[in-house]
Parts: C-alpha cells; structure tokens; sequence
C-alpha cells in the first residue's frame, strides 16, 4: 500500500474535522446562501418573514466567514 493511500486510510478512520470537511462546509454554506439571496432577491421570502430571511442571510454569511478564517489560518500555520 502506498504511503498516501495509507494516510487517506489513517486519515478516514479518524473522527477529526481536516480543511477539506471545512471546505466543503464552506461551499455549502455558500450555496445556500445563494439560494436565499435569488429567491431574496424575488421576493420570495416563503415561510419567513423577509426580517427572518434577511437574519438567516446574515447568519450564513458569517458562518462562511469563519470557516474560511479557519481555512485560512490552517493553510498559514502549513506554512510554516
């Protein structure tokens, strides 16, 4: 077995987040932020209030901003 299939193995059998579970909850954050921006954007607000959407929005973005600070620094400290 190669090293780096032995450390994708290794690496599956640990319950631990890594950058690529972040990236990928920051894309699908990203994408439901989206979604609600167009139907936002139609006025489409469906069982919310366009104050609950406008809170929801504004909650999602700044969980992708998070994430993707902890991406970021995650990517300095290899750096280093």
């Amino acid at each position: 077995m190669s090293n780096q299939s032995q450390k994708n193995e290794n690496q599956a059998n640990k319950p631990l987040l890594t950058k690529g579970d972040l990236a990928v909850a920051a894309f699908s954050v990203s994408e439901v932020y989206n979604s609600y921006l167009e139907r936002y954007e139609q006025q489409d607000y469906g069982e919310l209030s366009k104050e609950e959407m406008e809170t929801s929005m504004n909650s999602l973005r700044n969980v992708f901003i998070k994430l993707d600070a902890i991406i970021q620094s995650t990517e300095k400290r290899e750096k280093q």
